[in-house]
């Protein structure tokens, strides 16, 4: 069956190549009989050269296209590989370029928010940059200046962070913690009472632990004009109104004091407090007890720290 095959596909093959059909080709012999079909009789050897020159001339165009498209496909592997490891140096580039905190931004211009990327958080995250303040490089962690956000807030919140980095806002403890376990920090707050006098305190050591901690305070080496305030905030942990970490075991100060903060016995430095007017002298207010020998409330509070080198 398969040698029918053969010849009957050499049949047409040589049939339909018209250079083909000469004498010296195909040899035919036609018997004229009334009593026989018209037959032909083909010499084959001839025509079974050329189907296996065919085969094989088509066989070796075939490997010589599988050929090129391997040499193409290598060269496409090789591309790729380099465009890859072009990828992952300007990544790497990139990488090292990252500011780790405000003090690495490259345009050092103007105050606003920009993106760091902390060596424990490669994802990054935004803080609000002051660039301004007491030769600059401060990445700010707390802002109040018109009671529009409300403070009086729980754990999970502290932890992240909540409001606007352009107006009042707290970055997050877990933030905060990130940043200043890199290195050595100070910190630096600045108030501003109703009737517009300002002052600050500065502390050359400033650092916040991390979650296991509740994100314990550590604060020494004060310098300012409003008093010394956080002496006895530092070494204590985070309290909000539903975990409480403060020294007083007959009350949760975020609850009596309406806030949040490195609480040991509901002291007198309150400054997630209650945003109150100036006439209102509270103890749950916005108070630096220190600076003012009172509860008198304050109209604004910044609190930002920077790398020391």
């Amino acid at each position: 069956m398969f040698q029918m095959l053969i010849y009957g596909y050499a049949v047409f093959w040589l049939t339909s190549v018209t250079t083909l059909e000469t004498e010296s080709d195909v040899e035919v012999r036609l018997l004229d009989n009334q009593n026989s079909p018209l037959m032909a009789t083909f010499d084959m050897s001839k025509a079974n050269v050329r189907i296996k020159q065919f085969v094989s001339d088509t066989i070796e165009g075939k490997m010589k296209d599988i050929e090129e498209l391997w040499k193409r496909k290598e060269c496409m592997s090789d591309a790729l590989e380099v465009k890859i490891k072009d990828i992952e140096a300007k990544n790497t580039k990139d990488t090292k370029l990252r500011p780790k905190g405000c003090e690495d931004v490259i345009q050092k211009r103007s105050n606003g928010i920009y993106t760091i990327y902390p060596v424990s958080n490669n994802n990054g995250f935004e803080v609000y940059c002051d660039f301004k303040t007491d030769n600059g490089n401060w990445t700010v962690f707390q802002k109040r200046i018109n009671g529009t956000t409300d403070f009086f807030r729980g754990w999970e919140e502290y932890e992240n962070g909540f409001g606007n980095l352009e107006a009042e806002f707290w970055l997050g403890n877990r933030k905060i913690s990130d940043i200043t376990s890199t290195g050595k920090y100070e910190l630096r707050i600045d108030l501003t009472d109703f009737d517009g006098i300002t002052g600050f305190a500065k502390y050359s050591t400033f650092s916040v632990g991390n979650a296991s901690t509740n994100y314990i305070l550590t604060v020494r080496g004060y310098n300012g004009n409003i008093g010394n305030g956080l002496w006895y905030n530092s070494g204590m942990s985070f309290t909000t109104k539903d975990r409480d970490n403060d020294r007083d075991s007959t009350v949760n100060c975020a609850n009596t004091r309406n806030g949040a903060w490195w609480y040991n016995r509901c002291n007198n430095v309150n400054l997630n407090g209650q945003y109150l007017q100036r006439w209102k002298y509270d103890i749950n207010g916005i108070t630096w007890y220190e600076w003012k020998t009172s509860f008198h409330p304050m109209k604004s509070s910044v609190m930002m720290f920077r790398k020391v080198y």
